[in-house]
């Protein structure tokens, strides 16, 4: 082989040998460069959940705090309008004696206090009744016109209403006005409660927002 071709054929090899570690360093480069964004990738990731992860704990703890303030707020508002709304209705009992509904609530009353006693008492037994002495003339035009065995003592300084007892004591039926709305003020405060709510989510739903078009 002349010296020529001996150097072509060193040539050759060296080139394809170039070749080779030019392939084999560009696989390198590109397997650490895609490592490299990856790692990158995870150090950015890192690095904005260290920086606004504390953030946006803090944000919904505040959230969370509002929204308990809020339901409190507004918790505590609409335990006041049941309070008021009670009182008003103490203060219609109160005068209800005045009202021109009054002896067909007396009437009523009354009609419930014997027809509980005498689903209790034997017919024959006697009824006790306790009223105020200012419903003295209204109760007695009112026993006119019941067949029934009744005693009556004016001895309660009430509203309105009466009291009716067995004549041995042991069934008792109050119906004073008092007593009557005591009785009634676990129910008035859940109906009162959930009506009110009922009413706010209607006019949360219904109110425009100062921001609309």
């Amino acid at each position: 082989m002349s010296l020529e071709a001996i150097l072509e054929a060193i040539g050759d090899a060296g080139d394809a040998q170039v070749s080779e570690i030019e392939v084999r360093t560009r696989t390198q480069v590109y397997e650490i460069l895609a490592d490299a964004r990856v790692e990158a990738e995870d150090i950015d990731e890192e690095a904005y959940n260290t920086a606004f992860a504390p953030a946006a704990k803090e944000r919904a703890r505040i959230i969370h705090r509002a929204r308990l303030e809020a339901m409190r707020i507004v918790g505590e508002a609409r335990e006041s309008l049941v309070d008021m709304t009670l009182e008003r209705v103490r203060g219609v009992l109160t005068g209800l004696r005045t009202d021109r509904l009054y002896p067909d609530v007396l009437c009523r009353l009354l009609e419930e206090a014997l027809a509980e006693l005498s689903s209790s008492v034997q017919h024959e037994a006697k009824i006790h009744l306790e009223a105020d002495k200012r419903d003295r003339a209204l109760l007695e035009r009112l026993l006119l016109h019941m067949v029934v065995d009744v005693e009556v003592s004016y001895t309660q300084d009430c509203w309105g209403g009466l009291i009716a007892r067995s004549e041995d004591g042991r069934v008792v039926v109050d119906n004073l006005l008092e007593t009557r709305l005591e009785r009634a003020i676990p129910f008035l405060r859940q109906y009162l409660a959930a009506w009110f709510e009922d009413e706010q989510w209607q006019i949360s739903t219904t109110e425009t927002p100062a921001y609309a078009p």
